[in-house]
């Protein structure tokens, strides 16, 4: 087992060392610190004001942002975007703990999160899997997300919904997850807190940065971060360790420098691959239980991320910005899977079999974007514009593992409870390639937002650019000698991805809006004759109503939208796994069509009183007008809201939060018998969870402006339900309740 309670706080009490080093207590005054502490991490009321918001949303207590430029890369308030966005903040992040990325999608509106085993997951938002992410606007390239980033390193996470070709380089009509950083402040700060909770889960973090030198012209931040906990499933155990860095330069008055790394490493033990087994060898439930893992205690599945990144902000005339920016990535996984996910359980515990896999590989990514943005003048109004140029080009390979010999029961388990005594399959990794491919892209695009009058603006964008895909799959005889190489490759140039929006400022408060983009998504999945799937394309529309209240504290927006796409890639379940665990997908067909509508609020509704709630309806059908994605809910609820108490009870906050969502089903293989050879003969049936909610509650006592203590409660209830059905004719069980106790402090 890792490190437990003792180790994590011992962590912490090293890194509370470092805070005290002369290195980096240098550049500071003496009694700065302690006689006047920075104004934004004073004890005070919660009570914000959206005219003061920036981007960032840092100790501003609040629950929603004044500028956000995921959708456009213009600078725009959520009321000025034509387009669905939702912001979470670093205040909602501390108030409910939400410490992975997963966490932070569970709470977000229109957002699904589907697990698929202990390792993976997915986000789908309008129908479809979110496929385009960012981190400070830079596109990453990997073929999804690779790693449930910790959220310590992030001061907000940006989330659009609807198709970004503009800033993505490609139309998905899902939507967008951009993760922005946490950046170096003017004045010294630092915050440290441990937590453990349920399942023994103990977390530590130091974050601490400041003025280095130079005046202030020189300033830097770290965030470290430790956590070490089981589960609730059998034989599981997770330690990630989080490091992030960022050096932030004045080089003159006119230009910042920044540069940094972040560093996320995931080691588990007991990982699982694919879901439990629904059904049993006589076609009835197997009921197995929750906390089931029919893996083996080496079974692992580890993963590290490292990222360097630089930028740079030149001011130029008339207050027009330059910005470049380049970001390296690599990740990697060295892992061995044994996890009993196929089969049928018997009634003695046997019949179960196991899938079994050995992960090894490499991922790299370089991305470089610029552009210059400010407002020009024109028919006597003032208008905004931005063009630029990005490339990016990612490339992954997995080495070629000799299998060794195994006995002929190997993958049967012979007692689906007992799995401890299953030895490590032998194999031998050579430094040969098994497989690997590269996707490069580059476009050029430009965005303007246009004062057509005093109420009437417009948003227009285009993108241009090309996508490049190649693979090669290596095969070797029996003398490790190169006998086979099948390639595939995909070009599409002169790609252009129109983007228009048109607004009506009905008054100050509300603003009506339209907004279209055409969809072309190359798709880098392949089919079972391991050919790219052809590229999606459509049409995406909606139609808006959103609102800016309360002194702006309060953002309200509503939108129907309704999309059509050819050729979207479904992962085919109707074939095994592939070499070295593969996953192979088939096209959707022609005529997909999702329509839908949602509601959201977010912000500051009374003074110390925060709320973000949204209501999503999403409905999706094929070229035959028939319901697909049905393991996606079609009614979807998420809210979440914080009070802090009057008078003398002003140091305690408290709130709740519910998650709900509408019935889903998917149709597997039920077995109703067998054949003369004793092969089981099966029948399509739907797994179906009905409709659900769960109820989180927080609150926290702030003891006076440093020390603060917090209990989060989750799933509050107890409620057990499926999180995925139906995926290779499983179920994946949903987390139970949950208990953690948090303390920080800050100076």
């Amino acid at each position: 087992m890792f490190a437990p309670i003792t180790r994590s706080m011992t962590l912490t009490a090293g890194l509370l060392g470092l805070t005290a080093s002369p290195v980096l207590l240098a550049e500071t005054k003496v009694g700065q610190s302690l006689e006047a502490p920075a104004p934004v991490l004073e004890l005070a009321s919660t009570n914000v004001s959206a005219q003061n918001l920036g981007s960032d949303t840092e100790d501003t207590g609040a629950y929603t942002t004044g500028a956000m430029s995921t959708a456009t890369r213009l600078n725009l308030s959520i009321k000025e975007t034509p387009q669905s966005v939702s912001v979470i903040t670093r205040q909602q992040m501390d108030d409910f703990k939400l410490g992975t990325l997963t966490e932070v999608m569970n709470q977000t509106t229109g957002v699904v999160v589907q697990r698929t085993d202990s390792e993976r997951f997915n986000f789908y938002s309008r129908g479809y899997s979110i496929q385009n992410f960012q981190i400070d606007g830079m596109l990453n390239t990997f073929s999804g997300l690779k790693s449930d980033s910790d959220t310590i390193i992030y001061d907000r996470i940006e989330v659009v919904r609807g198709a970004t070709g503009l800033t993505t380089g490609a139309g998905d009509p899902s939507g967008t997850i951009n993760m922005v950083r946490k950046r170096p402040t003017h004045e010294w700060a630092s915050k440290v807190g441990v937590s453990g909770g349920s399942h023994d889960n103990y977390y530590s973090y130091l974050d601490v940065g400041g003025p280095l030198g130079f005046d202030g012209r020189l300033r830097g931040r770290t965030v470290l971060a430790y956590r070490d906990s089981k589960s609730f499933r059998d034989r599981y155990a997770l330690e990630r360790k989080v490091g992030y860095g960022i050096l932030e330069a004045d080089l003159t008055d006119d230009t910042i420098l920044a540069v940094g790394y972040d560093y996320q490493d995931k080691q588990v033990q007991g990982a699982t691959w694919g879901s439990v087994p629904y059904w049993n060898s006589s076609g009835g439930k197997a009921n197995m239980p929750r906390s089931n893992n029919i893996t083996t205690p080496w079974s692992n599945w580890p993963l590290t991320d490292r990222t360097t990144f630089a930028t740079v902000d030149q001011r130029l005339a008339n207050d027009w910005h330059l910005k470049a920016a380049y970001t390296h990535r690599e990740s990697e996984s060295d892992g061995k899977v044994y996890y009993g996910g196929g089969g049928y359980p018997n009634a003695d515990r046997s019949g179960v079999s196991a899938y079994r896999s050995h992960f090894s590989g490499e991922d790299k990514m370089d991305a470089v974007d610029f552009n210059v943005a400010g407002s020009y003048s024109l028919f006597g109004r003032e208008h905004q514009a931005m063009i630029g140029y990005g490339q990016a080009r990612h490339r992954d390979s997995s080495p070629y593992i000799i299998a060794g010999p195994v006995t002929a029961d190997y993958d049967k388990i012979a007692d689906w409870a007992n799995t401890g005594g299953i030895p490590e399959f032998a194999d031998e990794k050579t430094h040969l390639d098994a497989n690997n491919s590269s996707t490069y892209q580059k476009a050029g695009y430009l965005a303007t937002r246009l004062s057509l009058s005093d109420n009437w603006h417009a948003v227009l964008g285009s993108r241009y650019g090309s996508w490049e895909t190649r693979s090669s799959n290596y095969t070797y005889d029996d003398n490790h000698q190169l006998s086979r190489i099948q390639s595939s490759s995909q070009t599409h140039n002169d790609v252009w991805t129109p983007y228009a929006g048109l607004l009506y400022d009905i008054n100050q408060d509300f603003t009506v809006y339209v907004s279209y983009t055409d969809i072309f998504n190359p798709q880098t999945q392949k089919d079972v004759s391991d050919k790219y799937l052809e590229p999606i394309v459509g049409k995406s529309y909606e139609l808006g109503l959103k609102g800016s209240v309360f002194e702006d504290r309060l953002n309200l927006s509503s939108a129907v939208f309704w999309s059509t796409q050819d050729n979207v890639a479904e992962v085919d379940d109707s074939v095994p796994l592939g070499p070295n665990g593969k996953q192979y997908y088939t096209s959707g067909g022609k005529g997909n069509k999702v329509q839908g509508f949602e509601l959201e609020a977010a912000g500051e509704v009374l003074p110390d009183w925060n709320l973000t709630a949204g209501y999503t309806y999403t409905h999706s059908v094929n070229g035959e007008n028939q319901r697909n994605n049905t393991a996606q809910p079609l009614n979807l609820l998420r809210a979440s809201t914080t009070y802090r108490l009057p008078g003398a009870w002003k140091g305690l906050t408290v709130g709740a939060g519910v998650r709900w969502q509408s019935d889903i089903y998917r149709f597997a293989k039920r077995p109703i018998g067998r054949d003369p050879d004793g092969k089981f003969i099966t029948q399509s049936t739907a797994i179906r969870q009905e409709a659900y909610s769960l109820v989180n509650l927080m609150s926290r006592y702030e003891f006076d402006e440093h020390l603060s203590a917090s209990l989060n409660v989750t799933n509050l209830l107890d409620k057990q339900y499926y999180n995925n059905v139906g995926f290779y004719n499983g179920v994946f069980w949903g987390d139970p309740r949950t208990v953690a106790l948090s303390m920080d402090w800050k100076l």
